[in-house]
């Protein structure tokens, strides 16, 4: 089912349940006041009668036909069944119609119960297909006094409270289904358009179909929002991956072309002298051996993106920088000096930090001569690693950064110019940011961060 579809039979559901209730409620309620009102007319019908017979005996009406015609006066529109019992559980009067003995009413007006002397009792009874309220009553000088009233017009009542409410229920769930379902397509619109949007993507593969997050509720928005965050990050993503595959292609063509020429050579070449072959063979081994790193670096390069799931912790830059330093002393055998001032103490991506901080180190031992010292000094946030290379062209150290970029002065030393690009990338996502000047003295370049 859609959501469309299951919204509205959500809402109809709840709709019908609270109709549904509200109407055995209101019935309920109505039959219970109507039953009521029935209960007061019999309990008062009886005290008519016991006053009419107390003023009948108070004005000497003893004889049986003078009550009798006491009686029938008031008996004269019989609204209710009026029956009386002797002491002997006989009916002795009955009018207009006779109303079945249940053994306790027998047992009430014989007093054979002591528990039932004096207790008056209602009850519901069927006659002759018609339903009765009846009250049953004992008379002080033995006997009962029964009254009996039609629940016709009550059943009736019911009935009729019960059909308005079935009309009008079913015209409210039909209401509330045609509204439920306006509803329901108004709330599922944002949806149906992200869907809609969602599959576009899929099949054009075009990241920059954005969803307006300013219309609908805040879930709806924040969920707009998402997915336009979705599409901007596999925009970069995928941006990201073409320029890699770009200046990769761009970078090995050169080593590779290298490589085939010396291949053909030595293949076309009958008699070659020795010395041209060393040659050519040293040649073949420096580019493989170039074409190994750049395929390092472009790995390293493409799995960066792992160090954005690791998590921030509180370190010191200092302690990082000490620990890198050591480890590249041990590798190259150069005298690395470490100077530390001020808090370093920073909420990081210690390994990312690290690998930035080992980035610096390698490409400043890269490019500087042997037998000279690299320096690393670590103040208040900032990492800065200077060697006693050649330095840096003042045109170019606004492109140390990027992907693949050399200088002119270094494209004959090793490396591919990946390194500082990674370390610019796990800075940036650190919310700081990266330099390169040249020393205020002496020779060399300083690059570094700051965080």
């Amino acid at each position: 089912m859609t959501l469309q579809l299951r919204l509205t039979i959500a809402l109809v559901a709840v709709i019908t349940t609270v109709v549904t209730v509200a109407g055995i409620f209101a019935v309920t309620s109505a039959e219970s006041e109507l039953v009521d009102g029935v209960d007061d007319f019999l309990v008062n019908r009886a005290k008519s009668l016991e006053d009419l017979q107390s003023n009948a005996e108070a004005k000497s009406f003893v004889q049986r036909d003078e009550r009798r015609s006491v009686l029938s006066e008031f008996l004269a529109e019989p609204d209710a069944i009026t029956q009386i019992v002797d002491p002997k559980g006989q009916i002795i009067f009955a009018f207009p119609i006779s109303l079945p003995l249940e053994d306790a009413e027998i047992k009430i007006a014989t007093q054979k119960d002591e528990n039932l002397s004096g207790v008056t009792r209602i009850r519901k009874s069927t006659v002759g297909g018609v339903d009765y309220r009846i009250l049953s009553k004992p008379l002080p000088r033995g006997g009962l006094l029964q009254i009996g009233r039609d629940l016709s017009e009550v059943n009736d009542a019911i009935s009729g409270m019960i059909r308005a409410f079935l009309l009008l229920g079913l015209i409210g769930i039909a209401i509330a289904i045609l509204s439920a379902w306006v509803l329901a397509s108004q709330l599922a619109k944002p949806i149906k358009r992200l869907s809609k949007t969602a599959e576009h993507v899929a099949r054009t593969q075009e990241l920059t179909a954005f969803i307006d997050s300013k219309d609908g509720d805040k879930e709806v928005r924040r969920l707009a929002e998402s997915f336009n965050v979705m599409l901007r990050a596999l925009a970069t993503s995928r941006d990201q991956q073409k320029r890699l595959v770009t200046d990769a292609s761009h970078e090995l063509r050169t080593p590779l072309t290298s490589v085939r020429t010396n291949i053909e050579l030595l293949a076309k070449a009958k008699s070659i002298d020795e010395k041209d072959k060393e040659l050519i063979i040293r040649d073949l081994k420096t580019e493989i051996n170039e074409l190994s790193l750049l395929v390092d670096e472009i790995v390293n390069l493409a799995t960066s993106t792992g160090f954005k799931s690791e998590n921030f912790v509180t370190d010191d830059l200092s302690v990082i920088a000490q620990e890198v330093a050591e480890k590249f002393s041990r590798r190259s055998g150069r005298t690395i000096d470490i100077t530390n001032s001020g808090d370093s103490i920073r909420d990081i991506q210690s390994a990312a930090i690290e690998r930035a901080i080992s980035n610096l180190v390698d490409n400043a031992i890269k490019f500087s001569p042997e037998g000279t010292d690299i320096a690393i000094t670590v103040k208040n946030g900032t990492v800065c690693v200077r060697d006693f290379g050649i330095g840096v062209r003042e045109d170019d150290r606004g492109q140390l950064f990027e992907r693949f970029f050399r200088s002119v002065d270094t494209r004959n030393l090793p490396g591919s110019g990946i390194g500082l690009s990674i370390v610019e990338e796990i800075i940036m996502r650190h919310n700081g940011h990266v330099f390169v000047k040249a020393p205020e003295n002496g020779p060399g370049t300083e690059v570094g961060f700051t965080l």
